[in-house]
């Protein structure tokens, strides 16, 4: 009996320390790492080969220059695109707590300094993401491909546009 309830208070004391703990960065894990360097080098060859099929590849591998922009910025001006995060490291990347699909994985993507700035007094008392999205953090999402993880979205990419129909 006293091994059960010492087995109860362990379990409830891990649990509520995994509820309550602060967020831990890590970095770019490989898969991640190969579409992050194809972003930074700017080569929309190896960004297409490092994601998942879908619209937002679709989008790259056309041209969409909307797209282009969310990822390198337009007119010299990269403020606010993926690339303009992506090319100050160190990176700190963790587990987006707003995913729901178990089928992908879904990250949060902060320069270090960043992520140091927007960090709340009692992190463990106020949810993730901190920050303002693409100037803080990026939310990206992977995907489960039969050549392993690959970038799905280009990182929360939301095309402006309406689809029109008859």
């Amino acid at each position: 009996m006293r091994l059960r309830l010492l087995a109860t208070a362990l379990i409830a004391t891990a649990v509520s320390a995994c509820a309550t703990s602060t967020p831990v960065c890590r970095a770019p894990m490989p898969d991640e790492m190969s579409a992050f360097r194809a972003i930074i080098s700017h080569n929309p060859e190896a960004l297409a080969a490092a994601m998942a099929p879908g619209m937002a590849r679709n989008e790259l591998t056309a041209g969409n220059t909307e797209l282009r922009a969310h990822i390198w910025g337009s007119n010299g001006e990269t403020r606010g695109s993926v690339v303009s995060l992506l090319t100050q490291p160190p990176l700190c990347v963790m587990s987006d707590p707003a995913a729901t699909d178990l089928s992908a994985r879904e990250i949060l993507v902060y320069p270090q300094s960043r992520y140091d700035a927007v960090l709340p007094a009692d992190p463990a008392a106020t949810p993730l993401p901190y920050g303002v999205s693409n100037r803080d953090y990026l939310r990206c999402r992977f995907e489960q491909t039969a050549n392993g993880w690959a970038l799905a979205d280009a990182c929360n990419f939301q095309p402006r546009y309406a689809t029109i129909t008859g």
